[in-house]
């Protein structure tokens, strides 16, 4: 079998050896049975949980055994999102991978560098047995995408560190000091079609960037929901429009790059084409130096039964009503986002239509606020709300000997300064930090581009100089 990546570096062998193992969220359990063959391979000791969550056990290396223990932790699912010419099943396919200009891509997909990059140094330092460490913990995480599930469910008598690595987040030489917490919230309306004398058509909007809904959602990117809610809203107001379906957006925690809706009304396809065309040359201008690939297009279908008028303009008006980016940002490290809402995924069911929101907060009460938003607003217009996957927020340690430690080796391996950064993006760090207040955290990771996205690259240097500090770091703890 012939290898893209270079498998005498053992991290590059195992991130490869992930790409062919599905692994998508919910889908963790091929590559956790991969993780406990690996452990009794290498006769290591380890559990998995019911969830699929996987720990892994290794004794300190010579002259480490009076060190305290060290966890290290990564995500063992990727969020699955393709381009909609590829023709790729993630729950059977292997990723392609390709090497252009230093970066390793998938083509047409994601890469799942976040956090496959995590879970393959792990696995590398588990199978090195000339790595000098203390004793390590190493935890593989399941339905991190989806809500920190897996982390929330482990128990504290898994662990005996205090001291934790967290592999989901850097830049090589960067580490997270604090990240948000958040909530999602689903919005449901009951979906009854009737009979209509109308013309049909489908509206699908296409061609936008994407990318993660914390730490992108301050670059202003179209969200593909939001701006089919816009078509929808002025196509209404003119014509009358009555909904069949409506369908955007594929995972929550990403923004949203494409989104259709079929409906009726009582305009010709030319009007319809005109009003469609007058907003996407709006939408054009609005997105020039954000998505300058936006677009929107029209044709005409079958649509066999829609909305009465009533429910038809509630879910039209929600959509368009609902708050969507950033909402606030830092007031004290620039360049923080520190409050936002990313309408992530429309769907229609049979029986039902449904909105799901992901809300992020530095602040307890700011997620709070946005969720009261959400659900007075869902009322307003005839939908029932819940609030799901909840997770805590990562709150900054001052005093983290972890940090200055990890500061040392960083000048002294790379020779550069430690960059301290905080994220709008939900980590696990949040729950580990909620099980054992004790717990010194920080984060470490290579360059990378584009994530939650099928542009998503990982700068291959960048991979293994990461390695490097990584290990050197162990052999100071």
């Amino acid at each position: 079998m012939e290898h893209i990546l270079n498998h005498e570096k053992a991290h590059q062998k195992y991130f490869e050896e992930m790409t062919a193992i599905p692994h998508g969220s919910y889908h963790e359990q091929a590559y956790s049975a991969y993780l406990v063959a690996f452990a009794k391979e290498h006769g290591l000791k380890w559990i998995q949980d019911v969830l699929y969550n996987v720990i892994i056990y290794k004794d300190a290396s010579a002259g480490y055994e009076d060190h305290a223990p060290v966890l290290l932790q990564a995500h063992t699912d990727m969020v699955c999102e393709k381009n909609k010419d590829t023709d790729f099943d993630f729950e059977k396919d292997a990723l392609k991978l390709y090497i252009e200009d230093g970066f390793l891509k998938a083509r047409g997909t994601t890469l799942g560098a976040d956090d496959g990059v995590g879970v393959a140094y792990m696995l590398a330092l588990l199978s090195d047995p000339d790595a000098k460490h203390p004793p390590l913990e190493c935890v593989f995480t399941v339905q991190e995408e989806v809500g920190l599930f897996g982390a929330m469910a482990l128990k504290k008598e898994y662990f005996q560190a205090k001291r934790m690595i967290n592999l989901d987040d850097g830049g090589e030489n960067a580490t997270c000091t604090t990240s948000a917490g958040g909530v999602n919230v689903i919005m449901q309306k009951e979906r009854i079609l009737v009979p209509h004398d109308g013309n049909g058509y489908q509206i699908d909007v296409f061609g936008l960037h994407g990318g993660h809904s914390g730490g992108e959602i301050d670059k202003e990117h179209g969200n593909a929901n939001k701006l089919l809610a816009r078509v929808l809203f002025t196509l209404n107001r003119r014509y009358g429009v009555q909904l069949s379906w409506i369908q955007g957006g594929i995972k929550d925690n990403a923004i949203p790059r494409e989104a259709s809706a079929a409906f009726v009304c009582q305009a010709d396809l030319e009007t319809v084409a005109a009003c469609v065309q007058e907003m996407k040359t709006i939408f054009a201008k609005e997105l020039e130096f954000s998505d300058a690939g936006v677009d929107v297009a029209v044709k005409e279908v079958a649509c066999d039964g829609v909305l009465c008028i009533e429910d038809s303009e509630e879910v039209i008006t929600l959509l368009m009503t609902l708050p969507n980016g950033l909402r606030h940002h830092s007031m004290s490290i620039e360049g923080l986002s520190t409050a936002s809402s990313n309408i992530g995924v429309v769907t229609t069911q049979e029986e039902a239509i449904i909105i799901n929101a992901s809300l992020r907060g530095a602040m307890e009460s700011y997620v709070d606020t946005l969720a009261m938003e959400m659900d007075a607003l869902a009322e307003v217009f005839g939908f029932h709300s819940e609030h799901e996957a909840r997770y805590p927020a990562w709150s900054y340690r001052a005093d983290s000997p972890m940090r200055e430690c990890l500061k040392a080796v960083c000048q002294k391996v790379l020779g550069k300064e430690l960059q301290l950064v905080a994220v709008h993006g939900g980590l696990e760090c949040g729950v580990f930090k909620a099980m054992d207040e004790d717990m010194d955290i920080v984060t470490m990771g290579p360059k990378m581009q584009d994530i939650h996205t099928p542009q998503e690259a990982l700068d291959l240097a960048s991979f293994d100089a990461t390695f490097t500090l990584l290990k050197a770091y162990l052999e100071e703890l």
